[in-house]
């Protein structure tokens, strides 16, 4: 069981990590101005903060992605064998979103966001992952947690 929790999350991380940065690199590529209209459009940002912006410009962003994706590791080592396959599932999601959004920063000198839906700010593959690797991450320990407790 271990080995193959442990493979599920490397190869869903990579698998992310290379859907995300090849989508970066297509969508840079491709377009130079913005696309779309006031529902979607692809609107390339460079975000230097956390999520939606936040604490923009801080270099200290990049350690505290190291320390989020750390802990998430060192969670992912302590608990290996009680991880099921839907929570290895998320726990890849959200590595390889995380690393998607880390190798920007460190190359990019920050993260490259380019989905623009209504009013929402810019986003990316990486983004999308991670966000949906916690829903279910949340769903699931939800749903084993209230199994546990009937």
């Amino acid at each position: 069981m271990k080995n193959k929790t442990i493979r599920i999350i490397v190869i869903l991380a990579i698998i992310v990590v290379i859907l995300d940065q090849v989508s970066k690199i297509v969508i840079g590529n491709l377009f130079q101005e913005t696309w779309g209209n006031d529902y979607f459009k692809i609107e390339i940002t460079t975000n230097t903060g956390m999520a939606f912006g936040f604490n923009d410009g801080n270099i200290k962003n990049i350690f505290l992605t190291i320390v989020v994706l750390a802990m998430i590791i060192s969670f992912i080592k302590r608990q290996v064998e009680q991880i099921d396959t839907k929570t290895a599932v998320s726990l890849g999601m959200i590595l390889g979103g995380g690393f998607g959004n880390l190798i920007d920063r460190f190359f990019r000198n920050g993260v490259f966001d380019f989905i623009k839906i209504f009013k929402f700010p810019n986003f990316n593959v990486a983004d999308i992952f991670v966000v949906t690797g916690w829903i279910l991450l949340v769903a699931f320990l939800a749903i084993f947690t209230k199994k546990c407790n009937d």
